[in-house]
């Protein structure tokens, strides 16, 4: 059953229950009380019948005549109001054996029907020196249980009207308070559907509907979000297989289609020469990309050491294993570092430097300045990697750190690369706590820079 249906069925039950027996609690005791208050009137009445009787009655006589007993009768009724309907006076000689059995000086009453009327009967025993004699009147509640009849039917007709209304002004409340509700069902419905990132637009009073629409929106857009990321992390995974398979089948088909020669051709000395040579050259690049790819894994699944480093230690170093690049692309480059202590792996330190240069090599023209330096400022050193080359399109910054790309793919096969480096160079910066920052220009150049923490004094 529905939510909306439950809430009005409980509340509508109570409301019931509640205008039900309060309802009947009041008219019950307003009937009482109307029905006690004139009992007792008659009580009243009945003493003030029997007192008027002794006053007019000439009780010496053992009978009393019947033309003085309507006197007495006319003159006690003549005081009376009307609702005492007759007065009767009877003596023990024609008494009924139901009266004779009234103890002496009393007077005992109960309801009797006659003739669609209700009455109470009362009876007094008075008893004299003559005679006993006994009165009864007879007082008409016909009106009382009418009053009474007419409280009841009217209880029933605005428990009637209270039930209606109520039971609408119920129904509507609980389908407008469960409203939020139902939208929050419709949407979650399609979220589990796949349309991920609905949200649903609440307006309540209430803080829990809020609190929970609220909750609600927020959960659906991270898991929008979540899914967003699942998928493009797939889509990665997916371009990186594929990166890494035309990777794989270049140089293997250059090193099947060699080795086919040296086995099916009768080559001179010069050619089985080239396609060795060729064969090695290929192996070399398929034994680097496999290194590489082995240390993107270790890089992503490794938690590294720190040490206490100075910047211009780390210059020189650097300086050492860079002469080779420069001849090699005929480059040169300048080191200027602050005179700083860094926390530090010194190893991939010098790793993540030495990629980021030999990319910044590869991206100069023949005698331009790379230049390598550091800005220091409160508890940071952020070093720097400048070149004037030919610089990367904006919208491709951001795929730059993505294994195997590469933005101009025929000048990085030339120089052997995968377009894993900057891929090696992200998880190295992240072990660090720090990220790459890229700034170019088409035909400008390209600066990249990362911070790294003061480590305080150097270790000795």
């Amino acid at each position: 059953m529905k939510l909306s249906y439950n809430f009005f069925c409980i509340a509508y039950i109570i409301v019931l229950l509640a205008t039900g027996v309060g309802g009947i609690l009041v008219i019950n005791n307003v009937n009482n009380t109307l029905w006690n208050t004139q009992v007792e009137r008659v009580k009243a009445t009945v003493n003030y019948v029997a007192d008027s009787f002794l006053a007019f009655a000439d009780v010496s006589y053992s009978e009393i005549p019947g033309t003085h007993k309507n006197n007495i009768v006319r003159q006690i009724k003549d005081s009376l109001d009307n609702s005492v309907v007759e007065i009767e006076i009877h003596t023990s000689q024609n008494a009924t054996s139901e009266y004779t059995e009234i103890d002496d000086n009393k007077c005992v009453s109960q309801f009797i029907k006659k003739d669609d009327l209700i009455l109470m009967e009362s009876v007094c025993k008075i008893g004299t020196e003559a005679d006993v004699y006994y009165l009864v009147v007879y007082s008409d509640f016909t009106e009382i249980q009418k009053q009474c009849g007419l409280f009841w039917n009217s209880y029933g007709i605005v428990v009637f009207i209270i039930s209606v209304i109520s039971g609408l002004l119920i129904l509507a409340s609980a389908k407008k308070i469960t409203k939020p509700l139902s939208l929050l069902t419709k949407v979650s419905d399609e979220v589990a559907l796949g349309n991920y990132g609905k949200k649903v637009d609440v307006k309540s009073s209430d803080y829990e509907i809020t609190a929970l629409s609220e909750s609600f929106n927020s959960m659906s857009l991270a898991i929008e979000q979540k899914i967003k990321e699942i998928r493009e992390e797939s889509e990665k995974r997916n371009i990186f297989v594929a990166d890494f398979t035309h990777e794989m089948k270049t140089p293997m088909t250059a090193i099947i289609g060699y080795a086919q020669m040296l086995r099916s051709y009768d080559l001179n000395t010069t050619e089985k020469d080239q396609a060795a040579e060729a064969i090695y050259n290929e192996a070399k690049r398929l034994e680097k990309l496999s290194l590489q790819l082995l240390d993107l894994y270790v890089f992503q699944n490794e938690q590294i050491e720190m040490e206490k480093l100075n910047l211009l230690t780390i210059g020189e170093q650097l300086k050492a294993t860079l002469k080779h690049l420069s001849e090699k692309y005929d480059v040169l480059f300048s080191i200027d570092f602050d005179d700083e202590t860094i926390c530090a792996n010194g190893v991939l330190l010098l790793s993540l430097l030495y990629n980021l240069v030999d990319n910044a090599f590869k991206a100069s023209e023949p005698q331009t300045t790379v230049k390598i330096y550091s800005k220091s400022s409160n508890d940071i050193v952020r070093v720097f990697v400048e070149d004037k080359g030919r610089g990367i399109a904006k919208e491709n910054i951001k795929l730059l750190t993505e294994p195997f790309y590469r933005e101009d793919k025929s000048r990085s096969r030339k120089f052997g690369g995968a377009g894993l480096g900057l891929s090696l160079c992200k998880e190295i910066a992240t072990l660090h706590g720090t990220e790459l920052s890229f700034e170019s220009e088409k035909g400008n150049g390209t600066t990249v820079s990362f911070t790294l923490k003061k480590g305080g004094e150097e270790d000795e």
